[in-house]
Order: C-alpha cells, then sequence, then structure tokens
C-alpha cells in the first residue's frame, strides 16, 4: 500500500514529517521543565566523612516519579547516591560542576557518580570546603 507505484508518498509522507517533527520538539521542550523539577528537588550533604545526593521523590512530579522508579527497576539506577569520603576515588573541580566519583562507580548506570552542578546556592561554599580538604576528596587539578 505505501509504495511509490500509488503515489502514497507524495501526499502523506510531509504532513506526517511535519507531525513528527512538531511532536519531537514538544518533548524536547517538556524536557527542560522535567530537569528543573529534579534540579529543585535534589539536596546535596558533604561533609568530613560522607557525601550525599538525595531526591524528594514524593515531591516530583509523577512524570519524573514514574522515570525514576522505571530507571531504578530497570538498569539499577538509583537517584540517591551515598557514600563514605574514603570511598573517593577521585574528584574533579571544572567551572561549571563539580563531578565526585567512588570506587563503586558504574558508567552504565552511574550510580557511585555525584555532580554538583554551580547552579546550586552554596557552589562556592562545597568548592572551597572541597579545595581545602583536597587530600580527603582526592582532588584532581
Amino acid at each position: 500500500m505505501f509504495t511509490y507505484s500509488y503515489g502514497v508518498h507524495d501526499i502523506i509522507m510531509l504532513p506526517f514529517t511535519i507531525m513528527m517533527t512538531v511532536i519531537i520538539l514538544f518533548i524536547y521542550l517538556l524536557s527542560f521543565n522535567q530537569i528543573g523539577n529534579i534540579a529543585q528537588k535534589t539536596t546535596f550533604h558533604i561533609s568530613e566523612t560522607k557525601v550525599e545526593k538525595l531526591v524528594a521523590n514524593g515531591e516530583l512530579n509523577l512524570a519524573n516519579q514514574f522515570v525514576n522508579a522505571r530507571n531504578e527497576a530497570r538498569y539499577g539506577a538509583k537517584t540517591d547516591q551515598s557514600f563514605l569520603v574514603s570511598e573517593i576515588e577521585s574528584t574533579i573541580i571544572k567551572p561549571t560542576e563539580i563531578i565526585i566519583k567512588s570506587y563503586d562507580y558504574n558508567f552504565f548506570n552511574s550510580n557511585g557518580k555525584i555532580i554538583i552542578p554551580q547552579e546550586i546556592h552554596d557552589f562556592q561554599t562545597v568548592k572551597d570546603f572541597i579545595t581545602t580538604h583536597a587530600a580527603a576528596f582526592k582532588l584532581e587539578e
């Protein structure tokens, strides 16, 4: 039915392509709201003994709750990360973020890796704290 001999491509393909482009653009724009929602509900705790990233899953919207539950069930990806400072393998401070990796870091689901974005309120304080305790956090230059 969808062969060139019937001429269907001339009639259907242009509206179909436009419709798919609009749907993909709409989903892309909605993703910014989802990322912002997760960022607002994330809390970071950094001390001399422990590093934690906690996401208040109960306060997220339903779409984010569903995605977090599916990713944890399917891939084992945990939104809440916590490990001792003694388990840190490396810490990298970039201008836009701080990346802390533990020895248990898993490349496929990002367990064991905490990324602290510069958009948090006390980014400079966290950066100074990690710089002060560079040996414990295994800071890389």
